[in-house]
């Protein structure tokens, strides 16, 4: 029977009702409780907005197991001191709350400086380089053929042993504090509702705090996989748990791929929604007449079937914060300059907003020419100081609150593109833009407006 209906976000039109029935909830139950395990009398931190399907799925994880529900807000001060009052074994949250205690414990190391910053960043070295032999040693990071740790046994016994001494004397004097902050009982975080940093991973990992990172989608109510906490494998989000089978298909032809192979992500169980509310053309193209849910993500399945995602086909841009944010009106109120012929607005796994820019030729030249800049080649123009500064203006005066913009929709960085895009490279036939190609073929130009 149908238990909810809960809306995605609606920038770009009508939002679609999510329909999720009690068994979509109950079948996450099954596995998610083995691997998110608690105890009656265990406590669960939650931190997210109560609507949220992430939010909800992790209380009846907690409830299932009769611990109890803490309520807490994802701001520094208050969590942090409800983590030492209430002492919880679990903490959901999205992935930006455990990168802002990352970030808050780098930042107060720096304010130390001296002595104590020189240990800390001794300690944690070694301990990152001590974990990344760990995890090799005993089968705990990603791969996709046969075993063969076996082979780098003779080469990695030795440091393993060497440095292990140094790990330990760093977790007694420095990271027994980290630590101590998120309490005495404190058994994991859970990451989810966006892409866990792999630095902020792998960080936790090596300070000894163990952090699962889940995935899922609010059409599969939400929960596909998690990271078990007793045994957590670096570089993906888990396998699919029961009741649900996971495989990766070509975005064309949609015929299942061979494991390690790049394609879209469908589902197929009794996680998947019922359908959109009253929308059945929806969800008719989201789900097929055998059952299997377009994800709309791309990904790979490892040796194990653990899910390793690679990027989203679909528009939608989820940051770090949890955010859904629909990137088209943004590049459209960019569109209304006169300087920019195409915009492509950036953000996905990462804290803030960017944007590609393409230029509009005529109108850059004509604007240094009014100016008087010395520029005559319009490749030298594009990369100026001057030209750059117009466009972020330009940005700026459009993509703010008076336009009805929120604050995590700002733009904050821009690179500025000299070759028109493509149909073919950059855009389709239907001249539209084909973001996971921008991905592939910017990757560099993008790496640097999130560095």
């Amino acid at each position: 029977d149908l238990a909810t209906i809960i809306f995605t976000s609606g920038t770009t039109g009508k939002p679609k009702g999510v329909m999720l029935s009690h068994g979509n909830f109950i079948t996450q139950l099954d596995e998610v409780c083995e691997r998110i395990y608690l105890h009656p009398g265990d406590r669960g931190l939650m931190v997210l907005p109560v609507w949220h399907a992430f939010q909800r799925a992790v209380e009846y994880v907690v409830l299932n197991q009769g611990a109890t529900i803490c309520y807490s807000k994802p701001v520094g001060p208050v969590l942090l001191a409800d983590l030492k009052t209430l002492n919880p074994q679990v903490l959901p949250a999205v992935p930006r709350v455990f990168e802002a205690v990352y970030d808050g414990i780098y930042r107060n190391m720096r304010k130390t400086g001296g002595f104590v910053l020189r240990l800390f960043n001794f300690f944690v070295t070694v301990a990152l380089f001590h974990s990344k032999l760990d995890r090799v040693l005993f089968d705990r990071t990603t791969r996709y053929g046969m075993d063969k740790r076996w082979l780098q046994w003779p080469a990695f016994v030795l440091p393993w042993l060497i440095f292990y001494p140094i790990k330990l004397l760093g977790g007694a004097i420095v990271f027994r504090k980290i630590r101590k902050m998120l309490g005495t009982g404190f058994r994991a975080g859970v990451a989810g509702g966006g892409a866990l940093p792999p630095v902020v991973d792998k960080f936790f990992w090596a300070v000894g705090i163990k952090l699962v990172e889940g995935y899922g989608l609010t059409e599969t109510a939400p929960i596909i996989s998690v990271r078990p906490i007793d045994r957590p494998v670096l570089g993906n989000v888990g396998s699919a748990v029961r009741g649900i089978s996971a495989r990766v298909v070509d975005p064309l032809t949609r015929k299942p791929l061979k494991r390690g192979k790049k394609g879209v992500l469908e589902i197929k169980g009794g996680t998947v929604m019922k359908g959109y509310y009253k929308q059945p053309e929806l969800t008719a193209k989201a789900i097929d007449e055998n059952g299997w849910f377009d994800t709309g993500d791309l990904a790979r399945l490892t040796a194990n079937n653990e899910i390793v995602l690679r990027g989203r086909m679909k528009d939608t841009i989820v940051q770090t914060g949890g955010e859904n944010i629909e990137p088209l009106p943004i590049e459209m109120k960019m569109q209304e300059s006169r300087f920019i012929q195409t915009a492509v607005v950036l953000g996905q796994d990462q804290r803030y907003l960017a944007a590609l820019v393409v230029p509009e030729q005529a109108e850059v030249e004509a604007f240094c020419k009014e100016s008087n800049l010395p520029y005559k080649k319009y490749s030298d123009m594009v990369k100026s100081a001057e030209v750059l500064h117009l466009i972020e203006t330009e940005v700026a005066t459009r993509v703010n609150s008076k336009n009805g913009f929120k604050m995590y929709e700002r733009i904050n960085k821009i690179a500025l593109l000299e070759k028109p895009f493509e149909v073919g490279v950059e855009l389709s036939a239907k001249q539209e833009i084909m973001r996971f190609r921008i991905n592939e073929i910017y990757s560099g130009e993008i790496k640097k407006l999130f560095k």
